[in-house]
């Protein structure tokens, strides 16, 4: 059993880079101050629009850096419902558990690296996490920051009211899964590409949703509206583990990226690539539809690491990573 060390005598001595904006300041000035990029700190922030910046407001600069036995972690500060990335200094291998979920790290420049989940309904504050290098258990802990998620409710036809109570949906769900592996090398180097070109979002991630009279859930992807037939295209290259037609999700398919990265593109007209291709960053998946639980014309965009939905949008502007 690895050994484990409170890390609470090892001066664990965390800071935070925060700038509380002025007035006459603007974005593009902050990052040179700080020797990043407006990209970044829009990312880190959650910025839809990096042009609007109130005085008084308090950004996140630098990521997060604790100290470790033999080295040190850097992260960015974890938000509910997105995925954040971290850096180990100081190890050659490990594992990372977060939330109840393992995450594999791995070996880059400048040490071990590796991309966790904030589920969206994880409560905000205090959660451990885990390392477990070369023989070493170290814990610390993390605070969750609140994600901000706005409510909808759906009028459902009796036909999708029928589909929502369908038995075979939790098989569905668990095929999906099921259909994501674990491990292997990351495939996406820099931020995803849009999947539909001119595409209108509809419905965010983690928007609280009343289906009816039926129940409330959360939404787990990034709905894009657009006329159908519009093709869809791969955000990044990937390895297609799934391209069926579902009772819930429609004509579907599945990328891997790597290290429990997956995306999914749900409710398509038709599917235009077979499982086991590997397809690159921008190739066409299949054409946008209104098929499976759907209300319209869309495509619903999902991302998850290790099974966990996460945010698309952040992957727009880059991965999460310090």
């Amino acid at each position: 059993m690895p050994r484990l060390f409170s890390l609470a005598f090892l001066l664990l001595a965390a800071w935070a880079k925060t700038h509380t904006v002025a007035p006459g300041e603007t974005l593009y000035g902050i990052a040179k101050r700080y020797g990043t990029t407006v990209e970044a700190l829009a990312r880190l922030n959650g910025l839809a629009d990096p042009n609007r910046l109130r005085v008084g407001q308090v950004l996140w600069v630098g990521p997060e850096e604790r100290a470790l036995p033999r080295g040190k972690v850097l992260f960015w500060p974890p938000v509910q419902g997105r995925a954040f990335g971290l850096r180990v200094e100081g190890y050659a291998g490990g594992e990372a558990e977060w939330l109840g979920v393992r995450y594999p790290l791995a070996l880059g420049r400048g040490g071990l690296w590796g991309l966790l989940a904030v589920g969206a309904l994880a409560a905000p504050g205090e959660y451990p996490l885990r390392f477990f290098l070369e023989g070493e258990g170290v814990s610390l802990t993390l605070r969750v920051a609140p994600g901000a998620y706005h409510r909808e409710t759906l009028a459902l036809s009796p036909s999708l009211k029928a589909l929502l109570q369908d038995p075979e949906g939790k098989a569905e769900r668990e095929r999906v899964l099921a259909a994501c592996p674990k491990g292997g090398p990351l495939l996406v180097s820099g931020s995803f590409l849009p999947p539909v070109e001119g595409a209108r979002a509809t419905s965010g991630f983690g928007t609280r949703r009343r289906y009816g009279d039926l129940f409330t859930a959360y939404h787990e992807g990034l709905d894009l509206a657009a006329p159908p037939g519009t093709p869809v295209k791969a955000v990044a290259e990937g390895l297609v583990v799934l391209s069926a037609r579902l009772r819930l999700r429609g004509e579907a398919v599945v990328l891997a990226h790597g290290m429990g990265l997956c995306t999914g593109y749900w409710h398509l007209k038709e599917r235009r690539v077979r499982e086991g291709a590997r397809v690159r960053a921008g190739e066409v998946l299949g054409l946008l539809g209104s098929t499976g639980l759907s209300t319209g014309p869309h495509l619903h965009l999902e991302v998850r690491l290790q099974g966990v939905p996460v945010d698309p949008a952040p992957f727009f502007r880059g991965l999460p990573l310090p």
